[in-house]
């Protein structure tokens, strides 16, 4: 078949550029991503208890939803959030590769059989079960530079005007509104004149509820009708209120004088706000914030895109003075990154190029590689889509390193073809048949090594798996791509291209020459030597196992590096119980001075939201913070990791505060924030506030501990309260029911939902609630009135009085159990894998009946980690039995094999010098590590066998033989493999700390294997070779030992 090619050369460019339009096509049609997607399903159950404060709202919905659901199929773990704001939310994570709308579907199946057990104003109000991503995409701020419009009119206006159309982009999975405050009907009662007219809340809640409402009044004429009737007509009545003016004049009772008590007479009635807790800024203005999130399995990149095109728009229609800014973008990193890795492949690309050139020292030569190089890549992404696969950071760390990879077969075909039209003079198309028969036995063999070291690892469950099939496939793809180029497309361009030449003995390519030649010289002097000496060797190669165990022991563990994406959170929480004003007052001090550090471009505030809590709290803030671009932040005084310890700084200069200065997780959908996130549960079943002792000492040991900086935690046993006391036996001699006491202390103190407002074309809530002056300290429950049996009004105070308490403003549970969780932020130079190991020590000392487990990306991270050393081993495995059926021998692989560990030795040896960790990138590293060292040692010990067994020469003449002759082609597939790799390690900008760490690992592993590895493979193979022909037939000796005989007759006879 390759005679075809070399033959019909024409035939074998036709179907390369065939190869390549296909793969230019549908590179142009796959979509792009930061990662694949490898974030666990999840769905979110929401719910509102109006008026409820967290512990009824864990014991009436939260354990009701949650032991229905619990269990459900393929659930990793379900955690919840019930809020004194009235609010609950839960999120149930899946196993990897569930599909999301199963999960909803199966999470809605069971919610629905708990909705009888609810209370009923949750039931009102609707249980919402949806799939959910927690990647944040972008923020959307709407403001009024003039000031000309307030944040009621704002934050109404983006939900009317922004939200219904963006959530119609394809790709949205929910829009939260930070510092909503969507329009309602609020009744502020005044309870002193309306307990003077011997009405209650009950009496007010009834008027509305029968005043504004829809009415089904019928037709006239409607069949079944008399006989003749010809006519048909609808009844149509008032229906629901239509102006705040309506509401005030809701007859609450006619008096028997024929007057009428109405609304107005001891209430105000406007159009105010639903919530009045939560105020987000844009710098100085106050600015409703829009936060979009990801839908399951959306492409980021495309739906980032259809929002920004959509909002230019929206915002064609504004009126004057109203203007939108999107402060937060995650999608600018991912633009960024892959620009970077796009240019670190064209460089990778030049530099390969380079280096062939310098070692063939031919236009002509060069040519050929530089041909077959892209051919190999760009073909590559056909393959990619057929597996279903996107352009992405990982598949495109896989091009890069494919480079060296697919230049290797390209040159060993050149080399080979040069050497024998040098030494045989030979003519082109000759040499090259002749070439390809020697070097077609190598390529195949080495490319299905790679085969065999990634098959089995990409087939790992999970995760890891995910991302080891992405790299996986690159790589296989490339490889055999480039090996079915390199037996077609090469060998016919060596035919007519290729010219008999002479090696340049001057200039610097002469030096250059001169200097190869003197190295293989020595190469082959010190292999001789040592195959002479083969206890020597064993004796060196045994203490770089002892070093490489060294190293593996001592080398921390890790997941994702952090990256410089261009913004951070901070997350700042206030003394509890502190108003939503304290919190504006504080929090805009503390940007203030944020704004004066050089690299913040903007700073969007949500006051009233924690992200660490995912809820709304008075005493809360959460900060966006955004740098400027890449290119104005070279220096390290700029990072991201510069400017969020200036930040941590200002922080910590204020005592009023905790806060926590994080960067968003490296792999999208992942949990909220990077860190190390653990959960302490209480699996006792004792109150909230019980964990508040256990977390103190539990939180004051992990700091004590040198791998870690922070342990944060929102938690807090200690917000001030003001307990209800009623006495029910004093109120029934009253003549008070508990059920108009339990009714009234809701309206009264709380806001009472009594029915809906249209407007605008949406429904709003009519809320009636006691005016501000009732509810600004507990001597105000003098002002509180409630109705006895005969119609008398009595006080609270008669039955009831305010005791201060303390407790907390959450409560969570995670998988049912009462629980925290505590952020742990790993210290300078410490890794999270140090960090989460130090955990593990000091959680063992928590008290009976308390446990910890672990949440987002640190789930994932402890989950993989146990099987990387499994998967390692069988990629290890799988090599040597391909190599055993490719030899036909238990021993000639061990030749092969034993240059990995010396791979890996480089590898583990420069990770560590750069301070690395053994993360996701360089487990990737040093599974390539195994095919490349072998790809290395097949060249040498594929030679060696044929000089052996059938040129005849003696072992040791064979190693060194083929060990000499095999150098330069061997020198060259690595210098370009090497060079290819240093973009990798010299990158700077957007995400260059996963190429580093990638170009760390393989980088180091090459060049210990080149260096290393070339020395001790031809003296493996002559240690196996002697063990092999000794256990061997001895017919097979016989023959070899002929062989031997007969060459050294000719050598001598020549």
């Amino acid at each position: 078949m390759i005679e075809f090619f070399i033959n019909r050369p024409k035939f074998a460019i036709v179907v390369s550029i065939i190869m390549t339009l296909a793969g230019v096509l549908t590179f142009m049609n796959m979509p792009v991503s930061l990662y694949p997607s490898v974030a666990p399903p999840q769905v979110q159950i929401t719910a509102f208890y109006p008026g409820a404060d967290h512990n009824t709202i864990r014991d009436t919905v939260a354990s009701v939803l949650e032991q229905e659901v619990n269990g459900v199929e393929r659930m990793l773990y379900i955690d919840s959030k019930s809020s004194n704001d009235g609010s609950y939310l839960s999120r149930i994570s899946f196993e990897i590769g569930t599909d999301p709308d199963l999960a909803q579907t199966l999470v809605q199946n069971r919610v629905n059989k708990a909705m009888s057990k609810l209370p009923v104003e949750v039931k009102q109000l609707g249980v919402t079960v949806a799939k959910v991503s927690p990647s944040m995409l972008l923020t959307i701020n709407l403001f009024s530079p003039d000031g000309s419009y307030d944040g009621l009119f704002l934050s109404n206006y983006m939900s009317l005007n922004l939200r219904d159309s963006l959530a119609r982009v394809n790709g949205i999975g929910e829009l939260k509104i930070i510092g909503e405050k969507n329009y309602s009907v609020r009744v502020w009662i005044d309870n002193e004149v309306m307990a003077g007219m011997g009405i209650n809340e009950l009496d007010v809640t009834a008027a509305i509820a029968s005043q504004n409402t829809t009415i089904s009044a019928g037709k006239i004429g409607e069949n079944p009708a008399p006989q003749g009737q010809v006519f048909q007509y609808t009844i149509k009545t008032r229906g629901r209120l239509k102006s705040i003016a309506d509401f005030e004049n809701i007859v609450v009772r006619a008096e028997p004088d024929g007057s009428l008590v109405r609304i107005k007479d001891f209430a105000r009635v406007e159009l105010g706000a639903e919530k009045y807790n939560s105020m987000s800024k844009l710098g100085d203005l106050e600015s409703p914030l829009m936060i979009a999130y990801l839908a399951p399995g959306a492409n980021s990149l495309q739906v980032a895109k259809d929002l920004h095109a959509e909002m230019e728009i929206i915002s064609q229609g504004f009126p004057d003075d109203i203007e939108y800014e999107i402060a937060y973008d995650s999608t600018l990193f991912i633009k960024t990154s892959m620009a970077e890795v796009y240019d670190t492949l064209f460089e990778a690309l030049a530099l390969v190029v380079i280096i062939t050139f310098l070692f063939l020292q031919n236009i002509r030569a060069t040519l050929i590689p530089a041909i077959a190089i892209p051919v190999s890549l760009v073909a590559t992404f056909v393959v990619m889509q057929m597996f279903g696969m996107d352009i992405n950071t990982i598949t495109m760390f896989g091009l890069i390193l494919a480079i060296g990879v697919v230049v290797d077969a390209a040159i060993v075909v050149i080399e080979n073809v040069e050497r024998i039209m040098h030494e045989e003079h030979l003519p082109p198309k000759e040499a090259t048949s002749k070439a390809m028969k020697e070097v077609t036995a190598p390529l195949i063999a080495s490319a299905l090594v790679l085969m065999a070291v990634f098959v089995p690892v990409s087939l790992a469950p999970g995760m890891v798996g995910i991302l080891y099939k992405q790299f996986g496939v690159t790589i296989v793809a490339s490889t055999i791509i480039s090996t079915v180029v390199a037996l077609s497309l090469t060998p016919a361009l060596c035919a007519i291209m290729l010219k008999p030449s002479a090696l340049p003995t001057k200039g610097p390519l002469g030096w250059f020459n001169a200097f190869i030649n003197k190295m293989m010289g020595g190469y082959g002097a010190t292999v001789g030597m040592l195959s002479r000496h083969i206890l020597i060797t064993l004796i060196l190669f045994g203490a770089l196992m002892a070093y490489i165990a060294y190293l593996g022991t001592n080398l921390p563990g890790g997941f994702i590096p952090e990256e410089d994406k261009g913004n951070f959170i901070v997350d700042i929480s206030l003394p509890e119980a502190s108003t939503l004003d304290r919190t504006i007052t504080e929090v805009d001090s503390l940007t203030n001075q944020m704004k004066q550090i050089p690299g913040v471009k903007s700073i969007v505030t949500a006051n009233g939201f924690s992200m660490i809590k995912g809820a709304l709290a008075t005493n809360a803030a959460m900060l966006i913070v955004t740098l400027d671009d890449w290119e104005e932040r070279q220096t390290d005084e700029l990072s991201q990791a510069s400017i969020m310890a200036q930040t941590t700084q200002i922080m910590q200069g204020n005592r009023e505060i905790k806060s926590l200065v994080m960067s968003t997780p490296a792999i999208p959908g992942l949990g909220a924030t990077s860190g190390v996130t653990m959960i302490l549960e209480d699996r006792l079943g004792r109150s909230t506030e019980s964990l508040g002792p256990v977390y103190m000492q539990l939180a004051g040991e992990l700091m004590q501990r040198p791998e870690i900086a922070v342990a944060f935690s929102t938690y807090t046993a200690n917000v001030p309260q003001l307990e209800l006391n009623i006495d029910y036996e004093q109120a029934m001699l009253l003549g008070l029911e508990p059920a108009a006491i339990n009714t009234a202390i809701g309206s009264l103190f709380g806001k009472r939902y009594v029915n809906d407002y249209t407007r605008f074309g949406k429904n709003y809530q009519v809320n009636i609630m006691s005016d501000a002056k009732y509810r600004n300290d507990e001597s105000d429950l003098e002002s509180l009135y409630v109705r006895s049996k005969t119609g008398e009004m009595v006080k609270f105070s008669s039955f009831a009085k305010f005791e201060t308490a303390i407790g907390s403003d959450v409560s969570a549970r995670f998988n049912l159990y009462n629980s925290t969780q505590i952020i742990v932020v790993p210290a300078p130079g410490f890794s999270s894998g140090e960090a989460i190991a130090a955990i593990n020590e000091v959680a063992e000392g928590l008290p009976d009946g308390y446990a910890h487990e672990w949440t987002g990306q640190t789930y994932q991270e402890v989950k993989t980690s146990g099987g990387m050393m499994q998967l390692f081993l069988l990629a290890v495995l799988v090599t040597y039995l391909f190599l055993v059926a490719q030899y036909e021998s238990w021993l000639t692989p061990f030749a092969i094999m034993l240059c990995v560990p010396i791979g890996l030795l480089g590898s583990m040896l420069f990770v560590t010098l750069m301070s690395g960790t053994l993360n996701l990138y360089v487990q990737i590293g040093l599974v390539l590590m195994i095919g490349m060292a072998c790809r290395n040692a097949i060249l040498i010990v594929e030679f060696a066998k044929v000089l052996r067994e059938e040129k005849g020469l003696s072992v040791i003449g064979a190693a060194v033989e083929a060990a000499k002759l095999r150098m330069r082609a061997v020198l060259m597939t690595a210098m370009a493999f090497i060079l290819g790799v240093t973009p990798l390690i010299l990158a700077s900008g957007a995400g260059a700390a996963s190429r580093n760490t990638m170009g760390h690992a393989v980088w180091g592993g090459m060049v210990s294997a080149t260096f290393l590895g070339c020395i001790f493979v031809p003296v493996f193979f002559v240690m196996f070779q002697f063990i092999r022909e000794k256990l061997g037939s001895k017919t097979e000796t016989a023959d070899v030992a002929d062989k031997a005989r007969v060459a050294e007759q000719q050598r001598q006879s020549g």
